[in-house]
């Protein structure tokens, strides 16, 4: 086993996403049947969309990563980024800042549903369209809930469950092998743009698309994968209880309307005070380095 796990930290990257591959269909295997006995016991339902979402995000994106780095290191702790202490007012600047960028994300999102791909690929975008509406349905029948258990289910079905089982698999493994490969910069971009493309949804593709390269950006000066998780995590839970509190009859703005149209001057302003909160993260993570290196 060590000297295989040798072979590995020394491999390339087809090697790596080889082995990162065969995982999955491994663990997709090995838990299927956990679905298919779901399957029997709970007629297709709501219900039973919610266990096999918790049973497939455990096998493609938690498990995968783990068994790779205890393969492909001596340390998976570190493979995985985990080994950085996490300081709380990083996480509390990090929160902040997800809040504050929500208008903006929006406007970016808008910008890209006005966008349309050349008349030779009209069928991939029809395509990814009906991808998208079938995908917007599914996640609005899982949101559809009433009562305080069913909320904190939801949290941690599709805010908690993705933000560390994505970010272990995009940022941790993804990331960690294409660096290996042309550097951490461009496997940021690589792991961003195949995390926002996986989702299948064209309307999000650009703000999805940055916002997976700001969580590569924030493990990069962090050296910190808690801290995507937390970014990851805000960003879905507050779409979930802003959803569960409209469709139980609270008087809430319609939050993913926020930053266009009437309202985009909240949006220019969350997109300039974003990037500003931005270098000044970038700063305060290279000043502590740069402390650490010379005390």
């Amino acid at each position: 086993m060590n000297r295989f796990k040798g072979i590995l930290e020394q491999s390339g990257l087809f090697s790596n996403l080889v082995v990162l591959f065969a995982f999955i269909c491994f663990f997709v295997l090995l838990l299927s049947p956990l679905t298919a006995l779901m399957a029997v016991t709970n007629p297709p339902s709501v219900n039973f969309l919610k266990l096999s979402q918790l049973v497939l995000s455990t096998a493609v994106f938690i498990l995968p990563p783990f068994a790779l780095a205890y393969l492909c290191s001596k340390s998976p702790v570190a493979y995985l980024y985990f080994d950085t202490k996490t300081r709380i007012p990083d996480a509390g600047f990090v929160i902040l800042f997800m809040l504050i960028i929500i208008p903006f994300v929006n406007l970016l999102g808008d910008i890209n549903h006005h966008l349309v791909l050349p008349g030779f690929l009209s069928g991939v975008e029809n395509w990814m369209k009906s991808a998208e509406d079938e995908a917007n349905k599914l996640v609005e029948q899982m949101l559809q809930v009433h009562g305080y258990t069913a909320l904190f289910f939801n949290i941690f079905l599709i805010a908690l469950l993705p933000a560390i089982g994505e970010e272990l698999f995009f940022r941790g493994a993804l990331i960690r092998i294409f660096q290996q490969w042309k550097g951490i910069k461009t496997a940021i971009w690589i792991a961003a743009f195949i995390f926002s493309t996986i989702h299948l949804q064209f309307y999000g593709f650009v703000p999805r698309l940055l916002m997976g390269a700001f969580f590569g950006y924030l493990l990069l000066w962090s050296g910190n994968l808690w801290l995507p998780i937390i970014a990851h995590f805000i960003n879905n839970v507050v779409a979930v209880i802003f959803y569960y509190l409209k469709y139980n009859g609270y008087k809430m703005p319609d939050i993913d309307s926020i930053g266009y149209g009437n309202t985009l001057w909240i949006g220019i302003a969350s997109g300039a005070l974003g990037i500003f909160l931005i270098y000044r993260l970038r700063v305060i993570f290279r000043l502590r380095a740069d402390k650490i290196i010379n005390s």
